[in-house]
């Protein structure tokens, strides 16, 4: 092959492998301008394609310091009904870092409450928290319940309220915990307060 030959070849080899870049590049989203909503989406969708299981909720979405970007803050929830959730944080500067995430806050994890000190104040505001809160208290009808049933079996599920009657007294700021069971024809109720998680009452109805 001549030397003219050997040039044509090698700059289309250089054409194709450009094109290929470009084409991969574009289909990840980085070579692209990405409205807020398609970053939101597309983060959203690789968060859940990874865990099938949790619940994303998207927190605060911001121009990212990162020109053509946006940073993304998600609450991740996993194992989301049972009695020990977790509940994570994590932030995206996306595309820039594509679905690179930075944990900025990691809340709770079998049931141990990050950051909870008891000789201060605490406020409870996600539901996932008041659902660790109420097992890691240990209380015996629950604790019975979810042995009885199978941790796998029990549903947990935390309902905030401002202003709830407790045993025929009006209490404010309420968390409300359900666990249930598809094997028990009863459930099991805990009420704590949103500040500092202090057991209220726990009581069991029919179902």
């Amino acid at each position: 092959m001549n030397l003219l030959m050997q040039v044509i070849v090698a700059a289309i080899i250089v054409a194709v492998i450009l094109v290929v870049v470009y084409v991969g590049v574009q289909s990840i989203g980085l070579g692209q301008h990405v409205t807020e909503l398609q970053a939101v989406s597309l983060v959203q969708h690789d968060i859940q394609n990874q865990n099938p299981d949790t619940l994303v909720e998207i927190t605060n979405v911001t121009p990212s310091q990162y020109s053509g970007s946006w940073h993304i803050t998600a609450a991740v929830t996993y194992n989301s009904t049972s009695p020990c959730p977790s509940y994570v944080s994590y932030s995206f500067d996306y595309p820039k870092y594509g679905f690179v995430s930075t944990l900025e806050n990691n809340y709770t994890s079998d049931c141990v409450i990050y950051g909870f000190d008891k000789n201060k104040s605490y406020v409870f505001e996600f539901g996932p928290l008041a659902v660790a809160r109420s097992y890691d208290l240990g209380i015996p009808s629950v604790n019975a319940f979810v042995e009885k049933f199978g941790f796998s079996n029990v549903t947990a599920q935390a309902t905030f309220y401002n202003v709830l009657n407790v045993g025929g007294k009006s209490q404010s700021d309420v968390w409300l915990v359900n666990y249930s069971s598809p094997r028990s024809k009863y459930s099991e109720f805990v009420a704590l307060t949103q500040v500092n998680g202090n057991l209220i009452a726990n009581y069991t109805l029919s179902r």
